[in-house]
This record gives C-alpha cells, structure tokens and sequence, in this order.
C-alpha cells in the first residue's frame, strides 16, 4: 500500500490522483484495493476485498464484515427497524448485515428492503432517487403488499452502502424514503468505508449517524482519464425481474432462501461463485454450504460496474445483462481464485455460462461452468 506520509495513502491512477488521508495505511491493505472507473463522472474504484463483488472474496470474510457493520449500529434504535441495500453493489451485504443485526435482536421487529434497476411486475414502486456519480444512477425502491403493515410502522431507517465517498446518496436515499415514511425517527448509515467525515449527516432529514469498518478523507483529483472516458447508453436502464425472482426486491420479514438444487463439493476443490448483479445473497448462501463440505470457495459477482483494467482488475470478461436492460455486465479476475468450477447463482438462465466458457477457453483454463437456478416462492 503506497503510503507517502503518515496516515495518508495515495494512487495514481490512469484517470487521476486518489489520496486518502486520517487512515491507517495496513488497515486500508486489509480491506481495500484500487481501480480506475471508466466513468466521466468519477474515475476511481475503491475495491473492497471483504465485499465479495469484484474480488474473490472468502464467504466469512464477507460475513465477519457484516457482523462488524452490525455490531456498530446503534444499541437502541426505535422500532421496527426498517433496512434498505443499496443496488447493485452492496445488496449481499446489506442483507448480511440486516441478518447479523437480526441474530444480536432476535426480538426486535424489522424488515428489509432493497433498492434496485429490476422492475418487479405487480409491486409498487415506494419511492425512486439517484446516484448522480454511478454508472447506472437511477434506483428505485419496490414493494409488495406484505410488507406494507412493518413499513407503515417503521421508526428507524438503515441504509446500507459498500462506501461513503461523500454521503450524498445515503441523503438522496433517506429523503426519498422519509418522504414517504414519515414515521421515521432516527437514520443510521453503514458502509464499509467511509471517506465523508460526517459532512452529510446534517443535510439528513432525520438524526442520523454514520458507521464504518474505515473512516478518513478523500481527495481525487481527475485527469485525462476521467475525462476521455464515456458511458455507454444502456448503462441506466432498467431491467425485469422474473415472476421466481428473489422478493428482497419487494421486502422481506426474514432472510430469504432460494428453492434450488443443493450444490455439492469435494473437500479442497477449489469453487467460485458468482452471483448476478443484485442477484448476491444465495451466492454467498452457496459459498457457505461449499465450505461446509470441505470445498475452498471464494465469492464474487456478474456486475455493472464499468472499470478499467489494471490495478485491482487483472482480468474482465463482459457479457449481456441475463435481466434484459441491454447494460453491458462484466466479471473481474474470474480465474484469480484457480477455481476448478465456477457456479453462476442465477434468478435467469441466460447467456452467462456460455460467455464465461468462451472467455475462459481463451484464457486457457479448463475450469468448469454451471448454473444453479435460484427460485422464490410464488409469483406475485
């Protein structure tokens, strides 16, 4: 980890300079890696390594971390407690962290829900906001007719982010959904790094407080890089949700389970699992049930996220989006695990193997591809 002065760690990037600062240098080589962001609006990633989404990531690595974030979170919080994950990057996350919260309040009421660029058919949409620096900035929040009793009633919101860079969409966030949650009393805000410094919390519309496995500040600045680089136009669509598809996307009382085919391992046989855009929590479900059999996962996920090659990102493959938006979707350092199999956790059997085979006969890795089909109760 570059580390130019004490406390303060900086990057050069193809896109510009990312300098850190009021960090401990071996705390962010722990947690965090860095990539260059093909992104006019924001040209640095910071890659978390505990995440599961860009980097093979153990399965308890990604739990310790969500049981970390949960420990931080307010003792007392009025209830019912309500979460939302933030598409598309943290929704594994998000409902790792709502269920550690759940097994330190095992009588607490709660619910979960999650933004999201799927449509579901038949549920109503809640509220909409933006992410004006993504890639995809456009989310919204969908619900069903279940979960409309704990939301009529919820008292505390937390919003849960893989970074806080500046803290406007954890504002953008709670202002759509207090708006049409007035009941609202008290906002928390979990995210795995927060560069913010708090300067958001007041522009908040309701007390709240931030919480994080890292806190310090960012300073970026851009260059040509950022500058030269454009978004594709299918980058904000949206797309659809199967009728089978995971009800996160509509709220949940409790942790949810796909109905699927067990997935079996050899103890050491070495498996990486994918899950697809927000489709994250059953991969990470799949990890655990593969470790439990002796087998050495790792997680990682298909994801929207536009970055450059280089740094973090030793290897990309890009395919179509299986939920239709016409978004170009991509998997990063898909063979940095050695795996002997890939198992892609899908809502949608689409194209996805198929690209990874190609891409990974190419590579010249003979590791094997299969699909596991993730369904959700009944169609609504």
């Amino acid at each position: 980890m570059p580390e130019d002065a004490p406390g303060r760690v900086k990057v050069d990037l193809p896109t510009g300079t990312l300098v850190l600062h009021d960090v401990a240098p071996e705390r962010v080589a722990d947690l965090c890696q860095f990539a260059a962001r093909a992104n006019p609006k924001r040209g640095f990633l910071i890659v978390s390594t505990v995440l599961g989404r860009h980097l093979p990531t153990p399965p308890e690595a990604l739990r310790a971390a969500a049981d970390a974030l949960a420990a931080q979170l307010p003792e007392r919080l009025p209830e019912p407690v309500l979460f939302c994950g933030m598409a598309e990057t943290a929704t594994g996350l998000a409902q790792a962290v709502w269920a550690a919260w759940r097994a330190r309040h095992p009588k607490a009421g709660s619910a979960y829900v999650q933004s999201s660029r799927q449509t579901v058919e038949g549920a109503r949409v809640l509220c909409r906001f933006e992410e004006d620096h993504s890639h995809a900035a456009s989310h919204m929040v969908q619900v069903s007719a279940e979960i409309e009793p704990m939301l009529a009633a919820a008292r505390s919101l937390v919003i849960v982010d893989d970074e806080c860079s500046t803290g406007a969409t954890f504002v953008e966030a709670a202002e759509a959904l207090v708006a049409v949650l007035p009941r609202i009393e008290r906002v928390a805000c979990a995210s795995l790094t927060d560069w913010s410094a708090g300067g958001f919390l007041a522009r908040m519309p309701r007390p709240a407080s931030t919480h994080s496995l890292i806190a310090g500040t960012l300073e970026w600045t851009p260059g040509e890089g950022q500058a030269a680089a454009t978004l594709a136009p299918t980058a904000n669509r949206h797309g659809t949700a199967p009728a089978s598809g995971m009800r996160s996307r509509t709220g949940l009382l409790a942790p949810e389970a796909a109905t699927r085919a067990p997935v079996t391992a050899a103890p050491g046989e070495r498996v990486l699992v994918l899950g697809d855009g927000e489709h994250a929590y059953e991969a990470l479900r799949i990890a655990e049930e593969i470790a439990a059999q002796g087998g050495v996962p790792a997680l990682q996920s298909i994801t929207r996220t536009p970055a450059m090659l280089g740094h973090a990102m030793r290897s990309v493959t890009t395919l179509a989006d299986a939920y239709g938006s016409g978004a170009t979707c991509h998997v990063y350092n898909l063979v940095a695990h050695d795996p002997a199999r890939i198992v892609i956790a899908a809502e949608i059997a689409g194209g996805q193997a198929d690209a990874l085979r190609g891409w990974l006969a190419d590579a010249g890795s003979d590791a094997v591809v299969e699909l596991a089909l993730c369904r959700y109760g009944e169609a609504p």
